[in-house]
This record gives structure tokens, sequence and C-alpha cells, in this order.
């Protein structure tokens, strides 16, 4: 990409060199304020006057040329300067606009665009293929958000409970455009027509909000990328820099799109991905909800001690429902006479971690915490405690994380929790509270430096070995600070959203996409798989397989089981343990251990919900082999016929292909383009294991963990015996190996006791298995 600055206009473009025809061009750069009053201000970055020079840089991503234009002064005494990043090794530009008040009164920075090409204002977007339908990718401000595919024809994401979700779900600083084609993003964002894509986000987070915004009118095509700076006061002689901004030019198709941009975010902000899975994970939040009491709580812990063998959960974690109020999770109310330390010691008594939640910024009317500390809350322009979202029928207020008794406040809370009570992991939910819009103690922190100074002093109070999981979280001040990171709606037993407690309204709820459902949060974790385990470990929310209690159909249930094990996020179960019988509860087992897996949607680009996902791995125990495993989803409301068409998995025509279709136990041999499925249920799926055909004896299938071939340790053909061992999987298995064998064998044998072998045709034999832990299958040719 070339970027290139026009003194005489002031004026910017980037062009693509290998992409003919692509760039956005004649772009304008300015920063707005206010000065002691309501009217708003801007400065532009002008070609008059401005000297550039070019210097070498070298930073984490690499080595490069830094563009420099400096300084471009207003009558105001306001100077831009604009820095262009340019690397050697790299596909992208990074590039930033700073503001030094060198005037003599503070001013009220508002927000700084970096770049806006609009017909409107001179600018253009130029994409190859002419003037084509573009589809724009937005991304929510945090999980509970959409995240998903924007058509042309469509309007930005809203509803009309958005006017009561807006503080809670949304960036209520964002400009919310209504027209049709015109949208907006927060972080990042990928414009596209069928041939070209451009990728913009920002890639340093931990002091602004960053906002895209664009129109796919074909007529009107624009692109903005800015961030917000809430208002903090600049005084005379200081300066203020941007977020760095983020650009890529891709041709299409593309194997991973936004793998440049997550990467380097991931370099600049130092995110810090755990190197092992986490623990599976038990929480009772969505069985008994409120209804939660210590007796409960304490009879499922031992049931979850009882199946151990079966399944093997490490974690429990204690979730909403224990405290007096929010804003005083040091107490318990008398659901829980006991305390949370006693709790703690009973959980870990039985061989498990204890977990907890808390909201730790967010604070109820009638706590401790707001009647002794008043002070302690973001404020409105009246003076009043700002409102930070209503929910289960109470009004919610927030910390002012920029007043240092409020950091000491957090700091003592995290130790004692942790340190004095012995809580190793801790959900920390609803943190948007954190960046609130309203009046500070500190009038120059803006709102994402307030929520990154509570996540520092989280994770510096609890120490690098405790495990943080963020929910209702924005994204970008938490990279680097935990571990895990929540991205997808509140899950729930139904397929839509539906409030039991308000059953008029469910017409209305049913097409809202960030009200709780199983909807909802499958295809937030289908579309933002890209993050796993380079930001953080995704947590698609909780595992739910009851078949009681429930509205979501078998179909449904087998969908969430194969997002959760090929996505490879974080695996919480949420149902009641003692009433799960052993077809659901096997299904849970055949996600431990977790895998490490790394699935990615194929038609994100296409479908706001994907219907196509796609895992690749290798090395099944050494052998060589490489596999795919694939779901094939189904997201209509009715039972269709999905077609699989195996070029877009990379497959060359005429290759001969092993299918094995995990839920039905089926095999197929394929030849052809495609496979066709009839008759797959509404909200269903089919999960298939992929690889091709070898002359060697080769696993073609497996039942025994969802990955199908990750669990094998070792494989190997010695003195004409396959020899085939497993890691420890820490639980009693049950199921079979799938083999593609030259020629029929005579026995086999499992921890040296006989099995039987089942020959199923077209050369494929099922080795039925059955042990603990490891096993060491020999089959003798």
């Amino acid at each position: 990409m070339l970027a290139n600055f026009i003194p005489a206009t002031g004026r910017i473009s980037f062009v693509g060199i290998t992409i003919p025809g692509m760039g956005i061009l004649d772009g304008i750069a300015w920063v707005s304020y206010r000065v002691d009053g309501p009217k708003l201000c801007k400065v532009q970055l002008i070609g008059d006057g401005c000297v550039r020079k070019i210097e070498l840089i070298s930073d984490v991503h690499g080595i490069g040329k830094q563009q420099v234009i400096y300084p471009s002064s207003s009558p105001q005494g306001l100077e831009l300067d604009y820095r262009i990043n340019n690397y050697d090794q790299q596909p992208f530009l990074l590039f930033q606009i700073s503001i030094t008040n060198q005037g003599t009164q503070p001013i009220f920075l508002q927000e700084l665009c970096l770049f806006q090409a609009d017909p409107a204002l001179g600018g253009r977007v130029e994409m190859p293929g002419g003037k084509a339908e573009l589809h724009f990718f937005q991304v929510g401000w945090h999980s509970w958000a959409y995240t998903g595919l924007c058509r042309f024809s469509q309007r930005n994401s809203d509803s009309w409970i958005d006017s009561i979700t807006r503080s809670s779900y949304a960036n209520p600083v964002t400009p919310r455009p209504h027209r049709k084609g015109e949208f907006s993003s927060e972080g990042w964002c990928v414009l596209a027509n069928e041939r070209t894509a451009i990728v913009a986000g920002f890639t340093s987070t931990a002091h602004q909000f960053g906002q895209l915004s664009a129109c796919t009118d074909p007529d009107h095509t624009c692109l903005k990328l800015s961030t917000q700076a809430d208002g903090i006061r600049l005084d005379p002689g200081e300066t203020c820099s941007s977020e760095w901004a983020y650009l890529q030019f891709i041709s299409l198709p593309a194997i991973e799109l936004m793998a440049d941009y997550v990467q380097a975010t991931a370099r600049q902000m130092q995110a810090r991905s755990p190197t092992s899975p986490p623990p599976a994970m038990w929480t009772h939040w969505y069985r008994f909800y409120h209804k939660i009491n210590e007796k409960l709580l304490l009879e499922n812990v031992e049931a979850l001690a009882r199946l151990r063998a079966e399944l093997p959960i490490e974690l429990v974690e204690l979730d909403d429902g224990y405290q007096p109020a929010w804003g005083d999770w040091t107490f318990t109310n008398r659901k829980f006479p006991g305390g949370l330390e006693h709790l703690a010691g009973q959980i870990a008594a039985k061989g498990f971690i204890p977990g907890l939640w808390l909201a730790p910024l967010a604070v109820q009317d009638k706590s401790r915490l707001a009647r002794e500390h008043p002070d302690w809350l973001v404020r409105d322009r009246s003076g009043k405690p700002a409102g930070a979202g209503f929910f289960y029928f109470m009004n919610i207020h927030a910390l002012d994380t920029s007043h240092p008794a409020v950091l000491d406040h957090l700091a003592q809370l995290m130790d004692t929790l942790v340190h004095r009570w012995g809580y190793r992991m801790l959900k920390l939910d609803f943190l948007n509270a954190g960046a609130l819009p309203g009046v500070r103690y500190n009038p120059k922190l803006t709102r994402a430096e307030c929520l990154r100074q509570a996540l520092q002093t989280i994770r510096q109070a609890v120490g690098n070995d405790t495990y943080l999981l963020a929910s209702g979280c924005p994204f970008g001040p938490a990279i680097s600070l935990v571990d895990a990171m929540r991205i997808s709606p509140d899950t729930a037993p139904r397929w839509e959203p539906y409030f039991h407690w308000l059953p008029w309204a469910g017409p209305f709820l049913k097409r809202n996409p960030s009200m709780p459902s199983l909807r909802n949060s499958l295809r937030q974790g289908l579309n933002l798989s890209t993050l796993h385990q380079r930001w953080w470990w995704n947590d698609p929310d909780c595992l739910l397989v009851r078949d009681r209690s429930t509205r979501l159909t078998k179909a449904e249930v087998q969908s969430s089981v194969t997002l959760v094990g090929l996505s490879g996020g974080l695996l919480v179960s949420s149902d009641d343990v003692q009433q799960l019988n052993p077809e659901r509860l096997r299904w849970i087992s055949l996600l431990t251990p977790n895998m490490a897996l790394r699935g990615l949607p194929v038609d994100w680009l296409e479908n706001e919900m994907p219907s196509l996902y796609q895992a690749k791995l290798d090395q099944a125990g050494g052998s060589g082999q490489s596999w795919q495993l694939v779901a094939l989803f189904n997201w209509k409301e009715h039972e269709v016929t999905c077609r699989l068409q195996l070029d877009r998995l990379g497959y060359a025509p005429g290759k001969t292909l092993h299918v094995f279709d995990f839920w039905s136990r089926k095999y197929y041999r394929v030849t052809g383009p495609e496979l066709v499925f009839p008759e797959v249920p509404a909200h269903g799926c089919k999960l298939l294991r992929v690889c091709e055909a070898m002359a060697c004896p080769q696993l073609v299938g497996d039942t025994l963990h969802i990955s199908q071939g990750v669990e094998i340790a070792s494989w190997r053909v010695q003195d004409g015996n396959i020899i085939i061992e497993t890691i420890n999987l820490d639980r009693q298995v049950g199921g079979e190996l799938l083999l593609w064998l030259p020629r029929e064998p005579a026995n086999a044998t499992c921890n040296d006791d006989p099995v039987t072998i089942e020959a199923m045709g077209n050369g494929i034999y099922a080795i039925p298995l059955a042990f603990h832990g490891r096993s060491k299958v020999i089959i003798h040719l």
C-alpha cells in the first residue's frame, strides 16, 4: 500500500499497489473540540505550512518508514501532526493524528478523526468491480452488541428496545446512523465487494474508543476512522494523540481476512492469551438463576464430584444471587449463611477450583457502598448518579474509576476474594459500567482509560495466576489484562429472545440481536472466532444440553455442542447435572479435555449467521495425517437439504475424500464436487470429519472426542500391526475408532482386552473402545 499526502490540499490518499483500481482517495483529517461552551469547533490538517519528512522506524511490527507531516497550525494555536507507518514485511499501514494546544486556554477534546473519505467532502472510496453492492462487517462495542454482516439494503442494527438497552449494549457516545446502507462499527470493520476488501481498525486500544463508519451505497461510498476523546481537558502545552489506525487492502477470496489485523493488535497491545486451555467449568446461572442458595449449590458440587469419572469438571463458579446488593461483593444474603470464604473452602474440599462472579464496577442505590461513598459514583451533568443500565428490575450506577479511592477499594476487594478467601477464578461482569459517559473525578481521563485503569488495578491485585474472565466488557481496553472474554450475548434455554415475565413482548423481542437466546449467542461465537487464542481465550457462554426445563430442540443443542467444540473456547456447563440423562452427559464429556481447537467461519462475508465452519487439524499422533472438522449448519426455521461444496474447503476437483458424519455415525467416500445432506432439521447441523484418501491405514473418524484425532498421542505401524495410543482423557471413555485399512484386520485389543471389529464396507472398520484415561489399541492386520 502507498500513502500520499498532498500539501496543496491537505488531503491524504491510500492506494493499493498490488490491487489495480483500489484506493481511498482525498480524505481529510481533523480534530473537534469545545472551549468554554456547547459550541463544537474543528481544526483540520491542512497543507499550507506543513513540513514532511521520512524517518526510519523499528517497532513490534518490524522495520519500516514513518512519514511525518507537521505542524499544521490554526488561529487558535492548535497544531496537528500526522504520522503514517509503512513496514517492509507487513501488508498494512498504520497512521495516527496528534493535537498540541499551543494556545493560552484549555480546550476540551471531542473527536480525533484520522481519516474521512466522503464524496460530499471531496473524497471517495474506489474498489475494483465498478459500482457493485458492498457489504459491511460490523463489530459491537462488546459481546452483547451485534457483530456480523450488514448489507446495503439494511439499516444499522436497531430495534425499539434500544432506547432501554443502549447504555448497556452499545457505546452510548457513538452516533447511530439510521439511513439504509449506513453503518458504524467499534474497533474494527471490513468493507467488501465480491473481489476485494478493506480491513480497517485500531491496533492500539488503551486510551480511546475507536469507531469506523461507512456508507455502502455504490454511488456514495465513504469511510471514516475516528476516536472518541470524551471531552477530556487539554491544557496549554499538552499534546493528545489518537490511537494507531490500521488499513489493509485484500483480494478475495482470502483464507482468514482479519488475521493480519488481529495479530497486529495483539502485538501492539501485548495480548495475554494463555498457552494452555482453561479448565472445564460449571456454574449454576442458566439453570437456577437467582433461585440459587448455598444448599443447592453444594448439592451440585457433590453431584459433580460423584460424576468426575464421566465428566471431569475442574472449576465451580458461584454466579449472581449471593450478594445483598450490587456493590457489596464481600457480603452475602440470607440464602448463603456461611459466607463466601466458607463456600470457597467447601468447593475446594471437593477437589474443585473455586470461582466467583461479580460486577465490580456496577453499584445499586441500596448498596452499603453507594450509601457510604456517594462521591465514588460517576455523575451526570445535573450531579445525579449516572444510569448504567436497567437489569433484573433494578437501576445500576457506575463506580468512578478515575478516583484514587475507588482504585484502592477495587484492589482491597480483589485481595480479599483471591488471596484471603481462595477464589482463583473471577468472572468480572457488566464492565461496560466502567466506560459510562459522565462527570468524573479526573477530567483528563477518557472513558477507555478509566476502564483500563480499573482492569489494571484488578490484575495487579489478583496477580498473574488468577484467571480473569471478562463479560459485558468493551473489547479494546481489556486486551493484555484478561485471560478470557465473553464474545457473545447471554445464551438461554430458548432459540429466540423471550422474557417469561413479559410474554406479550415476545413477538417484538424475537428478532433483537442482543437479547439472551441461543441464536444470538451462536451468531457471535461464529463471527468473533478470529479473536480466539490471539487476544484472549474466547468464551462463547455456557453450554446447555439438558432435555428438561428447556425449549431447545435436540438439533439446536447439537449445534451448540458442535460450535463450542470446534471453536475451542471455554467449556462452561450450566445444567443441573443431577438431571442430565447419560446421552446428554456424554455430549459434554466429548468436549473434554479442551484440545485448543480454533475453528473459523468460511462464509462470514455472505451470511449474518455463517453456515459453514471449519477447523483445520493435522499430525494425529505423529501419523502425518491431516484432516478438517467441518460444521454445516441449517439456520433456517424449517428442515432443508444442505449442500457442501468441497472446493470451499480447499480440495481440488477429483480428490477422493473420506467423510465421517459425527452425529449420525455415517461414512461417505466422496469423489464428486459436493456432498448433499437431505432433511437437516431447523437450527441443526452436520459435523463432518474430512480428509484425503491415502493408500496407507488411516483414521477417518472417531467418537472418543469431538476433535476426532487430536486425542491420539501416537500412531505407528510395526511388524504388521497398527498401534494407536491416546492421551490421558481423564475420564471414562466410550466410543469407537473408524479406520480405513487396506485389508481386513485379524483382531484388535484395547489395553490388552480383545474388542470386536465391525466391517462397515469400503474398507472402513469400526473399533469399539471403552477405557478410563489412556488407551493402547493394537490392530493385527
